[in-house]
């Protein structure tokens, strides 16, 4: 048997335990080791495996206000970063309150260098939805227009992005930037289904939780990269699957209601022509038409992008909402002859139902057909 290492806590948490079954209780949080964690709960120590938990989330979280810049992996790890540099082979990103991260720039998938805004949001999440064979500088136009301009990135530092522009060199100023995006890779095979929330605002996909030192988490995230998070920057534990894809589960409600009489009554009007699976993790939906689902409340965020189908050649304009508990959340309208797709990023809160409705847009309702991709709820 391989040695298990114990992180005793010399500044013990106060933290609220939920188990699978679905319960809770808070306790103090005493050690960390390889296959769970201790905690002790009046005056008596007790040791949790972890696949036996749900969560763990602390209970005195201090105020903090995080970094604007963000940095997104491969593997699905969101990091909260003051800074970035990188060369062509490495980067290294800059976190408060923790030791800098130092990473092959192959697992990098996107730096974004601003905040996010309600007006360049759909357009930023649009792009990172969509495949890429080549790496992408996001560039911040007038009136929060973004315009996507295709090379290879050399390097990053503190002022400016290297891009190679066809066989071009150029420095990019990050103040003129949205972010850059990297061509596709490969996923790792083995992706993290422990995710650990830290007071930066950043979300770890851990494959393992370990201990390097007192109070030091050892976050493995794969492939020989590690990651050490003062125990005093923990905010959340999870231990569950992370992502669920609504084109594979089963809608608690389903219509489509034809424009023009078609002859068809509504149940097979609905069958013929309602929300069907696209490429098994997307969903197809013509006007006007809607799709339910239920939201188990372990999920936080729902994520996606849509636009226009691509069988789609001719049509006008049509309308795209998603609603949480009847409450519009999302709205845009997408016009035929732009194919560029918008992306949404949405808090759960407290919303236990889902729906998405695609409607006319008072042009008729031919071609009206939208693939919204990959809409997924995330923990």
């Amino acid at each position: 048997m391989g040695l298990i290492c114990v992180l005793l806590l010399t500044a013990v948490l106060q933290v609220r335990i939920t188990t699978i079954d679905g319960v809770s209780r808070d306790a103090s949080l005493t050690a960390v080791t390889e296959r769970g964690i201790e905690i002790e709960s009046g005056g008596k120590v007790e040791k949790l495996a972890l696949d036996k938990l749900l969560s763990v989330e602390r209970l005195d979280r201090p105020a903090t206000t995080t970094p604007a810049m963000r940095v997104e992996l491969f593997d699905g790890t969101r990091v909260a970063v003051t800074g970035i540099t990188a060369s062509e082979a490495s980067a290294t990103l800059s976190i408060r309150g923790q030791e800098p991260l130092l990473l092959p720039l192959t697992r990098v998938r996107w730096v974004r260098f601003r905040q996010g805004s309600p007006a360049v949001d759909p357009q930023w999440l649009g792009m990172i939805e969509k495949s890429k064979t080549a790496d992408v500088l996001v560039v911040r136009r007038a009136n929060d227009a973004v315009d996507e301009v295709q090379g290879i990135v050399k390097s990053i530092s503190s002022e400016f992005v290297n891009v190679d522009l066809d066989g071009d060199s150029l420095q990019a100023p990050i103040g003129k930037l949205e972010g850059v995006m990297f061509a596709d890779r490969e996923p790792l095979a083995d992706a993290g289904k422990i995710i650990v929330d830290d007071l930066q605002g950043s979300r770890w996909r851990a494959i393992s939780l370990a201990a390097s030192a007192p109070n030091i988490v050892s976050i493995d995230l794969g492939d020989g990269l590690t990651h050490q998070l003062p125990l005093d920057q923990l905010s959340r534990i999870e231990t569950t699957g992370s992502v669920l894809y609504l084109a594979t589960e089963l809608p608690v409600e389903s219509n489509y209601t034809p424009g023009s009489k078609l002859g068809l009554d509504g149940a097979l009007a609905n069958q013929w022509f309602g929300a069907k699976t696209g490429d098994d993790r997307d969903l197809v939906m013509r006007a006007d038409s809607h799709v339910e689902f239920r939201i188990d409340k372990s999920f936080a965020t729902l994520a996606g992008s849509a636009q226009f189908d691509p069988s789609v050649a001719a049509g006008g304009k049509c309308l795209l909402r998603i609603l949480l508990d009847d409450k519009v959340v999302w709205e845009q309208t997408f016009d035929v002859s732009e194919s560029s797709p918008r992306g949404y990023e949405l808090p759960i809160g407290a919303a236990r139902r889902l729906r998405f409705e695609v409607r006319t847009a008072g042009d008729g309702d031919l071609g009206d057909t939208l693939r919204i991709r990959q809409p997924r709820l995330v923990k």
